[in-house]
Order: structure tokens, then C-alpha cells, then sequence
């Protein structure tokens, strides 16, 4: 998300914003920029006679100072002449600025850098992940989702730290299955999802919580007409390995401005790239990786074998 107002704003290299207050900002250093662009004072905006506020409400709004108002946002983006992919992502910007995107509600259990990872999402035509550590989260049942998690959190070695994320499992469950709603939506983004060949194999959770998970994959591969889910054998390893083991591409528009990577860094966070150089890099990796996978017929063969073995293996 805001990729093009990064840009714009002279913030090229900087990571999409985190929280409601890093929004505000940022609508903020754009009005700023479309008035310097423009050659206008604050002065010559208030005496515009559109009523677009005072000097000093100008001034507050440019450094998120005070509460956006969304009719006033929208009304000087239009006396500045701001271009309409702008204005779609400064759209966004406000809704993320007054803490009403669905994930705001879950605070407790969604930090920043999830957060930012859920904006893309939700602002992006196309996604494009490659991952060779577990099933995508938009993608994973909630017995897997759980597994994993049970995985993690039972590993932490401090037995208060360990506590407390065992109790939050089934909120972040509810947090996690509400987030794959977006593969519903009429506007939903077309996703191209590399999944390598090992990640099947792993029986996390057991037998019969991974065949679910597979089932759930075939549905999705099968039915779901922006949903290109393919797999990588483990054949085209040899032939390398990719930039990094589990990498997500986000593109808001249907050119290439605004794209950001982000790097998913198992049991560690992650980190967003948003240089063009490196984001064609990372680009570059996912279409020769995309290149080697499995057609959607072979995906669903190799999905359906494992799922088979996994039947006949006893609980």
C-alpha cells in the first residue's frame, strides 16, 4: 500500500506504514507535496474560497497534528489535481489512519509489521508469493494454523512468554481466518502462490490435520479463478535456489509503481523492500521460479498423492 505516495514524498526506500498515527503522517507529507508542487502558500489555500479550512487547520492536517476528515482530505486532493491512483491509495491511507480496517480490532495480537502486511493485501490487484517453509497463511486451515503456532510458542524457552502466547492461540486464530476473507471479495487481488514440493511432505499437526490442509489447497487450486496456486517439485532445486525462502509481491497498480517485497524470516519477523532495484530483483527470482513450477493439472495430481498417502497412514 502507498507505494506511489512513497514515491511521491521523497520516502522511496521506506517500508508502507505501520500503524494509524504512521498513516496520518503520510497523508500529511503528501498534502504538503501537491501544495509545494503547485507553488501555493497555506495562505493561498485557505483563501481559495472552496472552503478547504484556515491556514493553521491546513497546516495541522500537513502534519498530522489533528484528526484527518475524510471529506477534507478528498476535497484538497481535488484542488490539487492529484492523479486517481493517488487518490485510491490516500483513500486507503485514511481508513488505515482512523483505525477502521478490519484488523483493528485485534490489536492485541496484530503488530505493526503484520499490520503493513495486511494493508498491502488488502490494496494490492496482484500478490505473488513464493514459500518453501509452510503453507501461506491467506491459505492455511485453522488445525494447521494452530499447529503451527502450538510449534512455536512451546519452543519459547522463557515459561511466562510461553504461557501468554498459548493463550491467545484461539485469537489469533479468529484473527487469521477473518484475514482470508479476502480471497472472497469481489475486488480480490489476483494471487500467483509458488509452494515448494518439501512443504507437502511436512505432517505438521499429524496426519489428519496436513490432509485437511491439502484438501483445503486442492479446493482452492481447483475452484478459485484468481487463485493460481502451483507447486515446485524438488527436482527444479537443482538447478538453484531462489533469492529467499518464503518472499510475497505486492503490486497496487497495473504498472509497475508501488510494488514492495516483503521478506518473511521464519519465527523472526520480516522486512519490507521498496527500492526498485531490489524489488526487481526479488520480481525477477519469483518469474523464474513461476517458470519451473508444476502446471495446474500436474498441482492438483501431486496435491492429490500426497493427500492419498496421508489417507492411508493411521492416526
Amino acid at each position: 500500500m502507498s507505494g506511489h505516495i512513497l514515491a511521491l514524498v521523497g520516502q522511496r526506500d521506506q517500508g508502507p506504514p505501520a500503524s494509524p498515527r504512521a498513516a496520518a503522517q503520510l497523508i500529511g507529507a503528501l498534502l504538503r507535496h501537491l501544495r509545494a508542487q503547485r507553488g501555493l502558500h497555506l495562505t493561498d489555500v485557505a483563501g481559495a474560497g472552496q472552503r478547504l479550512g484556515s491556514a493553521a487547520t491546513l497546516s495541522r492536517y500537513e502534519r498530522a497534528t489533528s484528526d484527518l476528515k475524510s471529506e477534507r482530505v478528498i476535497a484538497l486532493l481535488a484542488f490539487y489535481e492529484a492523479p486517481q491512483d493517488v487518490i485510491t491509495e490516500a483513500q486507503a491511507l485514511l481508513r488505515q489512519s482512523q483505525g477502521t480496517e478490519w484488523w483493528s480490532s485485534y490489536s492485541d495480537v496484530v503488530g505493526d509489521l503484520l499490520a503493513s502486511v495486511f494493508a498491502l493485501e488488502a490494496t494490492s490487484k496482484v500478490i505473488r508469493m513464493y514459500q518453501e517453509n509452510n503453507v501461506p497463511g491467506l491459505l492455511q486451515t485453522a488445525g494447521y494454523a494452530r499447529a503451527l503456532m502450538v510449534d512455536f510458542y512451546r519452543a519459547q524457552h522463557e515459561p511466562e512468554t510461553r504461557r501468554r502466547h498459548l493463550t491467545l492461540i484461539e485469537r489469533r486464530l479468529q484473527m487469521r481466518l477473518l484475514r482470508q476473507h479476502l480471497l472472497d471479495q469481489d475486488d480480490a487481488p489476483v494471487m500467483d502462490i509458488v509452494i515448494a514440493d518439501s512443504v507437502l511432505g511436512k505432517e505438521l499437526g499429524g496426519a489428519q490435520v496436513m490432509r485437511e490442509q491439502l484438501r483445503h489447497l486442492y479446493n482452492l487450486a481447483e475452484n478459485k479463478p484468481n487463485l493460481h496456486i502451483r507447486i515446485l517439485p524438488g527436482s527444479a532445486m537443482r538447478q538453484g535456489s531462489p533469492l529467499h525462502p518464503a518472499m510475497t509481491l505486492f503490486k497496487p497498480h497495473d504498472s509497475e509503481t508501488g510494488r514492495t517485497v516483503y521478506l518473511e524470516n521464519k519465527n523472526r519477523g520480516g522486512e519490507f523492500l521498496a527500492d526498485p532495484d531490489e524489488v526487481e530483483s526479488y520480481q525477477a527470482s519469483m518469474d523464474d521460479w513461476w517458470g519451473r513450477r508444476l502446471s495446474k493439472a500436474a498441482t492438483l495430481e501431486r496435491l492429490q498423492v500426497h493427500i492419498d498417502r496421508l489417507a492411508a497412514e493411521p492416526e
